[in-house]
């Protein structure tokens, strides 16, 4: 009997696989020149939206730029994220295997990122800051549990990355 609930208590206990601490976000700092050009734009664009009588879709941009003046200037706490044999935690958040659909890698700014889909309406995705060095150990693991997709299937994030490539607002490291 003994032996039995042992068995059972193994089953049901949680085991980190694997634990990391980072980055609640991707952060870099920008310089003078890009904010100049991204104010330049903006200023622009919003003369344009002036003339054809957009004032709301003025004003939401400049809360958009100011949100992210936010958060490119306040630096990220640094959280512990970890993947266990039930799921994976993002900082005080838990999220199951079950509620993960799929998982791939991506860089951004000048973090890698570890990018989970949900199948919860709220978040869609997940994203965690890791190392570049713990990638492999990280990917070994996960593969046990999601199938990995090469690249975003996000329409968005496709789109995004084209506007990038083709608008640089700032020089780019050699």
């Amino acid at each position: 009997m003994a032996e039995v609930d042992n068995i059972i208590k193994n089953t049901n206990e949680e085991k980190v696989l694997f634990e990391w601490e980072a980055p609640e976000r991707s952060f870099k700092k920008r310089d003078k020149d890009f904010w100049i050009t991204v104010i330049a734009i903006l200023v622009l664009f919003s003369v344009v939206l002036i003339f054809i009588k957009e004032f709301f879709l003025v004003v939401a941009l400049v809360s958009i730029l100011f949100l992210y003046y936010v958060l490119s200037t306040v630096p990220p706490q640094n959280i512990r994220n970890k993947i266990t044999n039930r799921g994976v935690h993002f900082g005080g958040s838990k999220y199951e295997w079950g509620l993960l659909l799929r998982f791939w890698f991506r860089k951004s700014l000048n973090n890698e990122l570890l990018e989970f889909e949900t199948n919860l309406r709220v978040p869609r995705q997940i994203s965690l800051v890791i190392n570049e060095t713990d990638k492999g150990k990280i990917k070994e693991i996960v593969l046990k549990k999601l199938p990995l997709v090469e690249s975003s299937p996000n329409f968005v994030d496709k789109l995004t990355k084209w506007f990038i490539n083709r608008l640089p607002l700032e020089k780019r490291e050699k």
